[in-house]
């Protein structure tokens, strides 16, 4: 009798933890994004857009992107969670210098395909880390944000090489500025912003696994807006622990904002406030107000892999309408705002939650990605 009621709470015990396990599951989606996962292995090797040999740098990219455990396995936990995060952080770097001297070789020291290139390293990624901490929602957002930002870098450095070969001189400030100098500048501005955002809330999201949002909250180092995001981040996996999955979602779209405006402020202000980039955001403001925000350069986020041949399946997030000055940080705060909320309510729509899914795996794979039509 007695070994039956052993026998008996030894069922139970895995029933709960099986349980248990299936709600956090159901929570992350973890059975869906390895349903998709398996899908598109298959089509990894995809050449239809470009050579097997630029694929076969694709995949020696997305390699060292899925080395996420590399970034913090070796790194000693009895250092302070400043020092913690350095490393990590360090880690990201030394992954996109690997990536850079890649790129150098194939490219031939071609500095546009140089930039894309490292930014398919930050697309893969996010999509690396959003599988590995999908606790994480940041990364989520964050990945499709990436994209808008390959989309405006294809078509910059696509103006740029065509102005070249037709030998065009615009210039474009009283120093005397070339149009094609400001687009390869700008590029890089924008895809070094990119590396900053991404090696500072890469290194956060695993940290917050690694530690837990308990003992990093209070962190004297970090922002305030980093600490609220953290505060957030605690309560939100409280409630994925008890099964609560539409206030774990609602509380990590509320850490995810405060994480984004510690990005936006600290991260990424020092990037806008350059004088180049402030030509840049006002150039935008122009194309906004002549096309009555019809045409934008930035500003915009669409949840897809391709805008270009998705616009039909994807869904785009639009700038808000009391937005119009991206050089302002606190607009876009708003913008990132609006973007976790409204990606926030797509996923908890079937439909579109599935979308999401797919479509991050795919721009993980680099399958479908913007890609310029000719050389660069």
């Amino acid at each position: 009798m007695r070994f039956s009621r052993i026998w008996f709470g030894f069922i139970l015990c895995l029933s709960l933890v099986r349980c248990k396990k299936e709600a956090l599951n159901d929570c992350l989606g973890e059975t869906q994004k390895t349903t998709y996962l398996n899908s598109l292995a298959a089509l990894s090797n995809d050449t239809t857009t470009i050579s097997a040999a630029e694929r076969q740098l694709m995949n020696e990219i997305r390699a060292i992107a899925n080395d996420v455990d590399a970034l913090s396995s070796s790194i000693d936990t009895t250092i302070s969670i400043h020092e913690y995060y350095e490393q990590i952080s360090a880690n990201f770097l030394h992954h996109v210098d690997l990536v850079e001297q890649k790129a150098n070789t194939f490219y031939n020291g071609n500095e546009a395909q140089i930039i894309l290139a490292k930014n398919t390293f930050v697309l893969m990624s996010y999509d690396a880390l959003q599988r590995k901490y999908p606790e994480f929602m940041w990364l989520q957002l964050g990945i499709f944000v990436a994209n808008e930002v390959r989309s405006g870098l294809v078509l910059a450095l696509e103006t740029r090489y065509i102005l070249e070969q037709n030998h065009s001189h615009i210039i474009i400030d009283n120093s005397g500025t070339e149009m094609t100098d400001a687009m390869l500048l700008t590029s890089k501005a924008l895809i070094q912003g990119q590396i900053d955002v991404f090696s500072d809330i890469g290194s956060l999201g695993i940290l917050n696994r690694k530690i837990g949002a308990a003992k990093i909250k209070n962190e004297t180092w970090l922002t305030a807006e980093a600490k609220e995001g953290f505060i957030k981040q605690e309560l939100a996996e409280h409630a994925l622990n008890t099964g609560n999955c539409s206030k774990f979602m609602d509380l990590q779209t509320e850490a995810a904002i405060q994480f984004g405006a510690h990005e936006q402020i600290y991260i990424l202000q020092p990037m806008w406030d350059k004088p180049l980039m402030q030509q840049f955001s006002n150039l935008n403001i122009l194309l906004m107000q002549v096309s009555k925000k019809q045409f934008i350069f930035f500003g915009d986020i669409f949840v897809g892999t391709n805008k270009n041949i998705e616009v039909q399946n994807g869904y785009t997030i639009k700038l808000p309408t009391t937005i119009n000055d991206l050089s302002n940080a606190q607009q876009r705060v708003e913008v990132a705002r609006n973007g976790f909320n409204t990606l926030n309510q797509l996923r908890k729509n079937a439909e579109w939650n599935n979308w999401i899914a797919y479509s991050q795996l795919k721009i993980g794979y680099g399958i479908g990605l913007y890609m310029p039509s000719g050389p660069l």
